[in-house]
């Protein structure tokens, strides 16, 4: 019997301490740990519709260290939370988000099965939806939808309208800011140098020229088109590295070997337990 008891204490601290040497081997550029982000909320196929009211603050109130959203601008400097080009692929209304007003977008809700009737919000009604903002961090994956002739006066205003939220809920040390267009960043890059942004290229090797090119924070790139060696490499030249496309736990612990800086998760719950948060 004091046999058996030793075994099984023996076997309990071999558990222990190797849950605590993987814990361990997390090295990246934040402090060595990862933070959890949700996917534009609670992710895909979950109990509410993407960057919804309702799965943003599930995400938060589950545990995440913050959330990644979809960002589009209304025709009149209004920040949105809104995924797709067009309305009609998952809204009443139809267009794309720039060309209408926030006023206008009030009526929208979410017509795709199973989700009905839950509404497009605004970027402030989240914020303000928060007790304490600066607990989280947030990525805007910014949308640059528009039918404007002046695509840089259209980049300007975007850009304008996320410094001013950004100074009203002092969120410069809480933000990450995302994109696929070099010139978006670039102008962004000269209005607020500070800021923390990342390029979302097709492949590492194409973000990796960009973000050392423009001076960028950081990479957000697919958990399926990098490897561990490359964000090594990013780390290796002071970048940041944001994973997203991680939809079930199997890709969640893919996901954390490679070391990112930060995981966008539609997992987010396999994805804490993971990270024992």
């Amino acid at each position: 019997m004091k046999q058996l008891k030793k075994y099984f204490i023996a076997m309990i601290c071999v558990l222990f301490f190797s849950c605590q040497k993987k814990e361990a081997n997390i090295n990246n550029l934040n402090g060595n740990t990862i933070l959890a982000l949700g996917h534009a909320g609670m992710g895909v196929g979950n109990t509410y519709p993407m960057n919804s009211l309702e799965s943003l603050l599930c995400s938060l109130n589950n545990g995440a260290d913050g959330t990644e959203m979809d960002v589009q601008l209304t025709n009149d400097g209004i920040l949105v939370a809104f995924h797709d080009e067009e309305l009609a692929d998952n809204t009443q209304l139809s267009g794309i988000v720039n060309d209408h007003s926030w006023e206008e977008l009030k009526v929208a809700y979410y017509t795709q099965s199973p989700y009905t009737h839950y509404p497009l919000i605004s970027l402030e009604q989240f914020f303000s939806s928060i007790s304490s903002p600066l607990s989280y961090t947030y990525t805007f994956d910014c949308k640059l939808h528009s039918r404007q002739n002046d695509q840089t006066a259209f980049k300007t205003k975007f850009i304008q309208a996320i410094i001013a939220l950004t100074n009203k809920y002092q969120l410069a040390d809480y933000l990450y800011v995302e994109s696929q267009n070099e010139e978006f960043l670039r102008l962004y890059k000269s209005a607020d140098p500070g800021c923390k942004l990342f390029i979302y290229p097709n492949d590492f090797e194409t973000g990796l020229k960009t973000a050392l090119d423009l001076n960028l924070y950081g990479i957000s790139i697919s958990n399926a088109k990098v490897s561990a060696e490359q964000v090594k490499e990013a780390h290796d030249n002071h970048l940041y590295v944001a994973l997203w496309n991680v939809n079930r736990k199997a890709q969640n612990k893919e996901a954390i070997e490679k070391n990112p800086d930060s995981i966008q998760s539609d997992d987010l719950k396999s994805l804490l337990k993971l990270l024992k948060k």
